[in-house]
């Protein structure tokens, strides 16, 4: 019989480097910010030119698909609508036409890909005031002219305001703010500004209360009266906090609704020619040095009591429609969404837009099936469109969300660490709502890998200790299909609706008691929202969201394909060793005696 002691070093040993693994999370018990957010902070944009490829051509031809997404959506926004923008560079050169009744949106020949402008009418506004009705409500940011092309040729401004009247009209409150202009700052590259070699920030501070003005005394009457405008709009040339010294906010305080930015990491305009590859992506640190970027324009907004919201008007992965095999993986176009949307929440911005253009561009949320707009087939569901589900429902609270970056394992400044993690606080009690866990390990799923994090006792508020775990997994880094959110797909799914999963790369939700602390195992690739104060087992078989949920006090959960991709939780693999080990001793000891 082997000696006791030497088989419990011999069991112990390999138990030390699991726990090793473990990765101790310190939660703060209070955030550092007063910085709110709400459950709908992400939104969609959407190209003008292409947006019949989803709304449809009128109100008679809205796909029922399209509808299922957005709804998904809205349902986990809470009291708040769901944030849509209708915009971009082809709206900033585009025509409104009061008369065109059909088509919808008309191409105007001899354009760039990247920037299609169109002839459209006054059928998209009945069609998004639909869509809002339909889903449950939605909030419009709408995109209004201001390019050299158009600002010249209609002087002065007859069809934009018409434009705006008639939006301002048919949507109401629906209407959340008119984007004046888009991306001034690279006007004179896109030759938006020929005569003028030093487009300036004065300059467009100038031309900006030139038309601020217009849209005062308009046959629509004063449409700034109630439908506020939204700028500057910048992406990439200038500094916000140049604007802002220069008089922008303090000169247009009375009617800028919110402060806006547009921003990409990297651009494939030059198709193939970019920075950063897929490993970028998931270095958390590159996520805080991109939510960094207009840093010092950002903490003027926020030291100011005053100042109003700032968003993000647009963004993806890459502009230009984004990189294959990059934009359109799980770990970037799921993950990555995720992560730097809460990075957003936590350094300032109010809201951000991420980026949806004509079928075949990578970056996008779902594709449409080939065919008239709006016609029958199956749509297909892109990794982004998970980004939305779990960050609406990551914001969940009833009086808006505090995100605090959590820094774990140093992972704001080390491109080394392969996890990254947030706390949400309710912006009122202080208390900890959410916790997000992100583990990006370049695995697969099936190798079986996962990261465990130790969540310190008195992290959540007195009797919201029973939390449950949801999870975010895909069957690989590059995946595009096969991905899983709470138990649930849209991998099977052809009409927006999510229906369960049963597949090993799913995980289930799990119920867990956290009251003294607890460890979450989050597999690779993959990311886990830890929701405080869930119902007891009463209800352990669904839940608010859906998805479908197990039980566990140590947050090791087994998926329902029978393989278990997660690590042991140490203090029962340690208490399993020593009654091991006493067993044998006591064997032993019988064996003595006969």
């Amino acid at each position: 019989m082997l000696d006791p002691v030497v088989l419990f070093t011999l069991l112990i040993l390999p138990l030390r480097a699991i726990a090793a693994d473990v990765i101790p999370v310190t939660v703060p018990s209070t955030p550092s910010s007063t910085h709110a957010v709400q459950s709908n902070f992400l939104g969609i944009s959407f190209e003008l030119s292409f947006v019949n490829e989803y709304f449809g051509d009128d109100t008679s031809t809205i796909p029922p698909t399209f509808e299922n997404y957005l709804t998904a959506l809205r349902s986990r926004t809470g009291k708040q609508p769901l944030r849509l923008r209708i915009g971009g560079n082809s709206m900033d050169d585009s025509v409104y036409v009061p008369t065109q009744t059909t088509p919808m949106i008309q191409a105007i020949p001899g354009a760039h890909a990247d920037d299609q402008p169109v002839n459209f009418g006054p059928v998209l506004w009945d069609v998004l005031d639909k869509v809002a009705s339909n889903v449950g409500g939605a909030s419009y940011l709408i995109g209004c002219t201001f390019s050299l092309a158009i600002f010249i040729r209609n002087f002065p401004l007859t069809r934009p305001t018409d434009s705006l009247g008639a939006v301002a009209d048919k949507l109401g409150d629906n209407l959340d703010g008119l984007l004046l202009g888009n991306e001034p700052d690279i006007y004179t590259a896109h030759g938006y500004r020929p005569n003028i070699k030093n487009y300036t920030t004065a300059l467009y501070i100038d031309e900006f209360k030139t038309a601020a003005d217009r849209l005062t005394n308009t046959s629509d009457g004063n449409i700034l009266d109630k439908h506020e405008l939204v700028g500057p709009t910048i992406c990439c040339a200038w500094n916000l906090d140049a604007l802002l010294d220069d008089g922008y906010t303090s000169s247009f305080g009375s009617f800028l609704k919110y402060i806006s930015l547009q921003h990409y990491p990297q651009n494939n305009c030059n198709p193939g020619v970019f920075d950063f590859q897929l490993p970028y992506y998931v270095q958390h640190a590159n996520v805080v040095t991109l939510g960094a970027w207009q840093a010092s324009g950002i903490n003027k907004i926020l030291s100011n009591p005053n100042s109003q919201p700032l968003i993000l008007s647009e963004f993806n992965s890459a502009a230009c429609g984004g990189i294959a095999g990059i934009s359109d993986t799980f770990a970037v176009g799921s993950l990555w969404t995720i992560d730097y949307s809460l990075q957003l929440a936590s350094v300032g911005y109010s809201a951000a837009y991420i980026h949806t253009r004509e079928r075949g561009v990578t970056y996008n949320l779902f594709t449409p099936p080939d065919g008239p707009n709006g016609g029958p087939g199956a749509w297909t569901t892109n990794p982004p469109y998970y980004g939305l589900l779990v960050t609406s429902e990551a914001l969940r609270s009833e009086n808006g969300s505090i995100v605090v970056d959590l820094d774990i394992s140093g992972s704001k400044s080390s491109t080394n660490v392969a996890v990254s993690g947030y706390a949400v606080y309710d912006a009122i009690n202080k208390n900890v709502q959410q916790l997000v866990f992100f583990n990006y390990a370049n695995v697969s799923s099936s190798a079986g890998s996962s990261q465990s994090f130790s969540v310190p006792s008195g992290t959540f508020a007195k009797g919201e200790g029973n939390v449950q775990v949801k999870y975010l997994v895909g069957a690989s880094m590059t995946e595009k299909v096969n991905i899983g959110w709470g138990g649930q797909t849209l991998a099977t799914a052809g009409d927006g609706n999510l229906v369960a999963a049963n597949s090993t790369w799913v995980v289930p939700n799990a119920n867990v008691d956290c009251s003294n602390g607890c460890t979450i195992n989050v597999p690779a690739p993959g990311m886990a929202v830890v929701f405080a104060a869930v119902p007891t087992k009463s209800n352990a078989n669904s839940t608010a969201n859906g998805g479908t949920t197990g039980n566990n006090s140590s947050g090791a959960v087994k998926p329902t394909g029978g393989q278990t991709r997660l690590a042991f939780d140490y203090t029962n693999a340690l208490s399993l060793v020593i009654v091991t080990v006493l067993a044998i001793t006591v064997a032993d000891s019988f064996g003595s005696l006969f």
